[in-house]
C-alpha cells in the first residue's frame, strides 16, 4: 500500500528544525544583534529574505505586525516554515525524478535488448 504524499510529510517534517535554526540562529539579516555573524554573509541574507518574504510581505502590509514585534516574529517564522517546506518539496520531487530515471536507464529489460 503507497502512502499518501509522503514527500510533503517529509518536507514539513525536515523544515522545522531546518527553520528553526535559520530563524533563531541565523537571524534576522538586518538587525546588528543576531547571535551569529552569519546573517552578515551576502549569500545567506539573500537565502533568508526569499524563504522569509512571504512574511516579511505580511509584516510590511500590516500596520499592527509592524506595532507587536512578538507577533511579527511568529509571522516571519511561519512564512520562513512554509518557504522552506517547499523548496524541501520541489528538492524532493526533483531527487525522485532523477532516481527514477537512474532506475529505468539501469534497467535489465534495457540492457537485453
Amino acid at each position: 500500500m503507497r502512502r499518501k504524499f509522503p514527500r510533503l510529510k517529509r518536507a514539513f517534517l525536515v523544515a522545522l528544525p531546518l527553520e528553526a535554526i535559520n530563524f533563531w540562529v541565523i537571524g534576522y539579516p538586518a538587525s546588528n544583534h543576531s547571535i551569529s555573524h552569519l546573517s552578515q554573509n551576502a549569500a545567506i541574507a539573500l537565502q533568508w529574505y526569499l524563504l522569509h518574504l512571504s512574511g516579511i510581505v505580511a509584516v510590511d502590509r500590516s500596520p499592527y505586525l509592524r506595532q507587536h514585534p512578538t507577533l511579527a516574529s511568529i509571522v516571519l517564522f511561519i512564512g520562513g516554515y512554509i518557504g522552506t517546506a517547499l523548496l524541501l518539496i520541489v528538492i524532493l520531487w526533483f531527487a525522485g525524478l532523477a532516481h527514477r530515471a537512474l532506475r529505468k536507464l539501469s534497467s535489465p529489460v534495457k540492457q537485453a535488448a
